[in-house]
């Protein structure tokens, strides 16, 4: 075999593991786990503070330089990097990020069961909410007063148990998302709620999951 035929099998040879290199490095990425990153604020939006809870298992608010979480109703904890009910109250179940007017939310909600967000949260009985309700996908856009249900919208999702959701506030509109699914609403009398967070409620809380919060407000 002459140098020049030895030089371009060399050449080919090279080649071939190159390829192959990258196509490696492509799937890899594509098929990485990416969840350990929380995503930014929406446009429009400033980021207040943002949780991936990558932190040692216990209560939501523990740790040093964690996130400021309370627990409005039931107690909430982190294990496995997610956060979860782990002491239900009746009915539901609540915890929040205390922000600024109009508070907003954006995160990564698991679970078939009654599990969503809660925005623009005034008190304990005013608030909205985005809550999955069945287990086809369809989550209901809710805005409680007096601890009174009713409901704005219905938002499509899909039959998949982790979604990232969202309820963005920018008065008088409401936008709720779930997946590539937005509807967006107008309340012109919407209060001043300045906390937003997670929401769980009956008839089995501890089996919805939560991770990659994202806390924002309305620039």
């Amino acid at each position: 075999m002459s140098e020049r035929s030895r030089g371009r099998d060399w050449i080919g040879l090279v080649a071939a593991v190159v390829f192959v290199v990258v196509v490696i490095g492509v799937f890899s990425y594509l098929y990485r786990d990416h969840s350990t990153s929380p995503t930014t604020a929406a446009p429009g939006f400033n980021l207040v503070t943002k949780d991936s809870f990558n932190r040692a298992s216990g209560p939501i608010a523990y740790g040093k330089n964690v996130t400021a979480w309370k627990s409005i109703r039931g107690s909430w904890s982190v294990a496995a990097g997610a956060a979860y009910v782990s002491e239900p109250a009746p009915l539901l179940n609540i915890a929040v990020v205390e922000a600024s007017a109009n508070a907003s939310v954006k995160a990564v909600v698991s679970g078939l069961g009654y599990c969503g967000l809660v925005a623009n949260l005034v008190n304990e009985g005013e608030y909205l909410s985005l809550v999955r309700v069945e287990k086809y996908g369809l989550w209901n856009l809710e805005r409680r007063i007096n601890g009174i249900p009713e409901v704005l919208a219905v938002v499509g999702g899909s039959s998949s148990t982790a979604m990232t959701a969202s309820i963005l506030v920018a008065p008088p509109i409401v936008t709720a998302s779930v997946g590539e699914q937005h509807v967006s609403v107008s309340v012109s009398d919407l209060g001043s709620g300045r906390s937003a967070g997670l929401f769980a409620s009956d008839p089995d809380p501890s089996n919805c999951a939560f991770d990659d919060v994202v806390i924002s407000v309305p620039e």
